[in-house]
Formats: C-alpha cells, sequence, structure tokens
C-alpha cells in the first residue's frame, strides 16, 4: 500500500486537525512529519510544512474532504462562550476592568524579564567596557 500527499499545513496544530477529520471520515490518514515537527519545529519551513498523507486508494476522498474544509464547509457559527475563567468585557463593564485582569499573571514576569535583558545586554557590557579603559 502506498501513501500518498493529500495536502501541507503550516504548523503541526493545523495538520493534526485534518488527520483527526479525515479519519473521524474513515479515511486512514496520518502525519510522517509529527516527529520532527514536535523536535524541532524550525525544520517545517525546510521540510515544506507538515505533510498529511493517505492510502493512495482513499487519496481522492483525503483530498476532497480537505477542500471542503478549506472552503468552509464543515464550520459552524460560534455560540458565545461564557464561563469563570472569562473577563466579563460588557459594554457598560469595559471601563470597570483593573490593571491585573488586563495584564494577566504574567505581567511581573515580563517586567522581570525586560530588566534582566537590559542589564544583560545594555548596562553589564558598558560597565564592563568601561572598567577596561581605565585598567582594572
Amino acid at each position: 500500500m502506498t501513501e500518498l500527499e493529500v495536502a501541507r499545513f503550516s504548523t503541526l496544530p493545523e495538520g493534526e486537525l485534518a488527520v483527526a477529520i479525515l479519519r473521524n471520515h474513515g479515511i486512514a490518514a496520518r502525519l510522517p512529519d509529527r516527529d520532527t515537527a514536535t523536535m524541532n519545529p524550525d525544520l517545517l519551513i525546510a521540510l515544506g510544512n507538515v505533510r498529511v498523507v493517505a492510502p493512495d486508494h482513499q487519496i481522492r476522498a483525503a483530498r476532497d474532504m480537505i477542500a471542503r474544509v478549506r472552503a468552509g464547509d464543515f464550520a459552524q457559527d460560534a455560540e458565545p462562550e461564557t464561563g469563570d475563567w472569562m473577563i466579563d468585557a460588557t459594554p457598560g463593564r469595559v471601563g470597570e476592568l483593573d490593571e491585573d485582569q488586563i495584564g494577566g499573571v504574567l505581567k511581573q514576569v515580563k517586567k522581570a524579564g525586560v530588566i534582566v535583558v537590559v542589564l544583560a545586554f545594555v548596562v553589564f557590557p558598558v560597565f564592563s567596557c568601561v572598567m577596561m579603559a581605565r585598567g582594572y
């Protein structure tokens, strides 16, 4: 049994979704580049993105299914999600959001990262050059 390429996708999640849709419709699709994409995603560009392959006897059905997916045949109107994890951004409350809700939990970490980068790549090298110029 020979496998042929069905389609290529720029990201691994897109390829995984395509394989899931194809398998859901009875097509034995797989991602031969999954391990490479997981271990070294930078190689995806060199490989020509993530390939989805299927057996040669199912290739026409697989390509037709991917064409339907790309055309939006399976798209549904999304219901608005609700849940405790969401920020209440109703029109009357937008101005009431505090800075912690907008910035998120990583806000302090981002500030610390900026400080480390400035120290490592600006302050320390300049200080080192000044000290070397003075002969220390």
